[in-house]
């Protein structure tokens, strides 16, 4: 279907055509109500009066890697962090009665860590979809092709039993990860998936997530749902069949088919989101994450989080960027208020969405795409009425930043995967600025894929902070270099050492769910930048990308801790175990500073516990005496 630049046209988890779809159909008064009567209170536990010395403590003050003998909490705060008479004079100086935790030789206690840009309501609302990912916790599948997507759906209709009117609902295809189809990625068409499901309807999510795929009984229920206009351009459904092979197109193109479901089949989407909800907080704290921050929040998604987080264990922190779609929406969220104390699901940015996904082929791009696309240089979302490629910043883009910024004081995130995209991003941001009343505002751009070394000096400039979807190295290299970008991957893809260099704080994120929750993981990926779809070479190892971005096993630390707590505005409460700051912390089984060989390894460093407001939150393994 032809691309219409619809509002929410925006091809990956920072929004995406199906969520808004879903959106529409799910969150009705009665059955988010419903949803409320079917989750179950459960108290957090009580704050902890602790000692912890022993094994490794980094507290991370002023962002110093130094080890200290001992760190001191109570009543859910820091009491001190150094050596062990200090915190022990501490602590009794204030009549706190404590007891003494001996952490093992080797075990390492940091400040939690920080995902500094998730998206928790769209990742729990498919929580119960198939999953065709190829990253399998957080690594490749060796195996992950055509004939491992037939067999996987085969298997699971068959425990489904015989039709009975229910969608097969699968999310996370990525043919980018799939083996190349000569110079291009593998396409799907209805034809080519009913080969694999013909009984029954079939609706694949694309794991860039402007893409559903659909087989010939889910098209032509879909083509029901046209409307009259559409149906004028399609008069019949051989002719809907011919134009869109199955393939449907951001919302215009997804939501008649998600109009088609069933409605019980909808109704229980929405009433499992406690279950979906409570595994995704699980999955964070298992991982030593104690702060997350949403880059995509509507007052849906808001609402529907305080209804879970009103009865259930709070198991990490929560902020979020407030997303805007139209010059509307920039205007009605009015002045900032500045944050100056913590609560849950409060808003430090406003987000625009620029353009889509790199691996997906909508990046906006100055140049067309190595391999065939269905939009060769991507796509841009922001833009003037008639101009949907726009070679110059669209006045409407102009507008919206000069509004949210100038006007109204916003700190603004901006999505921004495609070459020309980040330079669009860095011309509306230079005339913003240098016009708005706090110098201060931490700006960002997501992602911020396609850098040219020169453009960090205008981020330096400006004070623009870029936050890296690192797992693009890691997961995604391999087809970059090969067949997406080529050399301009090679060159200009995460460009993290360089941004360092140029005097800027960075994070790393993995935009959850297009890439698996795991700082440790990110850690790894941004230190050794290996392409792990890549053939093996003589050493055993895939080559890295661009291995002169590599990052220092402190830098990256840094990069998931302080400095991703300072751009999300909550580095007066986390990202750091400074006397009055919260007592969130992780104790790991090895120190990941001194992982001499982090390769698939630093991943995998077990999380023994994780505490958020001085209780534990998780754990995972052996806890020291």
């Amino acid at each position: 279907m032809r691309h219409s630049h619809e509002s929410s046209c925006t091809h990956c988890s920072c929004n995406n055509p199906v969520m808004v779809a879903l959106e529409k159909e799910l969150f009705q008064p009665e059955l988010l109500n419903a949803l409320s009567k079917s989750l179950q209170p459960t108290p957090s536990a009580a704050p902890a009066s602790l000692l912890i010395t022993g094994g490794i403590i980094r507290p991370l003050i002023n962002g110093s890697t130094e080890t200290v003998e001992a760190l001191g909490i109570h009543g859910g705060k820091v009491v001190a962090a150094g050596t062990l008479a200090a915190v022990q004079a501490a602590l009794s100086s204030q009549g706190i009665t404590y007891t003494t935790r001996q952490l093992s030789a080797g075990q390492t206690l940091l400040p939690g860590l920080i995902e500094p840009h998730v998206h928790i309501v769209p990742t729990a609302m498919t929580g119960g979809w198939l999953s065709l990912n190829r990253i399998s916790g957080q690594n490749l599948m060796a195996t992950y092709d055509t004939a491992w997507m037939t067999q996987t759906l085969q298997a699971y209709v068959a425990q489904a039993g015989p039709p009975n009117g229910n969608w097969v609902l699968a999310k996370s295809v990525d043919p980018s990860l799939m083996p190349f189809e000569g110079p291009n990625l593998v396409t799907f068409t209805n034809t080519m998936l009913d080969s694999m499901v013909s009984d029954r309807p079939l609706f694949i999510l694309s794991a860039s997530m402007h893409t559903a795929y659909v087989n010939t009984a889910a098209l032509q229920l879909t083509y029901a749902q046209l409307s009259p206009q559409e149906k004028t351009t399609y008069p019949t459904f051989g002719d809907y069949e011919t134009a869109t092979q199955g393939q449907l197109q951001e919302e215009v193109g997804m939501a008649p088919a998600l109009k088609a479901l069933p409605q019980q089949q909808k109704t229980d989407m929405l009433l499992g989101m406690g279950k979906h909800l409570a595994a995704f907080f699980q999955e964070a704290s298992s991982r030593g994450v104690t702060f997350l921050y949403d880059a995509g929040m509507t007052t849906k998604y808001k609402n529907l989080l305080q209804l879970y987080l009103a009865v259930a264990p709070k198991k990490t922190r929560i902020g979020a960027a407030q997303i805007c779609f139209t010059q509307a929406d920039v205007e009605a969220m009015g002045a900032y208020q500045t944050v100056t104390a913590y609560s849950d699901i409060y808003y430090g940015h406003a987000k625009l969405v620029s353009d889509g996904s790199n691996q997906g082929l909508t990046g906006y791009q100055s140049t067309p795409y190595d391999c065939q696309a269905i939009n060769p240089q991507g796509i841009f979302n922001l833009v003037d009425p008639n101009d949907p490629d726009p070679t110059q910043v669209p006045s409407l883009y102009t507008q919206m930043v000069q509004t949210a910024v100038v006007s109204q004081g916003w700190p603004l995130m901006i999505h921004a995967n495609g070459d020309l995209a980040v330079k669009f991003a860095l011309q509306v941001y230079s005339a913003a600025i240098p016009k708005q009343k706090d110098p201060g505002l931490r700006h960002r751009i997501e992602h911020c894929s396609l850098l040219i070394p020169d453009q960090l000096a205008t981020l330096r400039q400006y004070g623009i902070s870029p936050s890296f979807l690192i797992g693009h190295v890691g997961y995604w290299g391999y087809a970059f270099s090969e067949i997406i970008f080529k050399d301009k991957a090679q060159h200009n893809l995460d460009l993290s050492r360089s941004a360092l260099a140029a005097g800027l704080r960075i994070s790393l994120h993995s935009d959850c769910e297009v890439s698996p929750m795991g700082p440790l993981r990110m850690m790894e990926q941004s230190i050794t930048r290996r392409m792990e779809a890549a053939p093996v070479g003589p050493n055993g190892v895939p080559p890295a990308l661009n291995a002169d971005e590599c990052l220092s096993a402190e830098q990256a630390l840094l990069a998931v801790t302080r400095d991703a707590a300072w751009q999300c505005y909550a580095d007066a409460w986390v990202g750091a175990l400074d006397t009055g700051m919260f007592a969130d912390f992780v104790i790991l089984a090895q120190d990941p500073l001194t992982l001499s060989d982090p390769y698939l390894k630093m991943r995998d460093i077990p999380v023994v516990e994780t505490w958020k407001d001085g209780a534990p939150t998780y754990t995972g393994g052996t806890t020291g005496t």
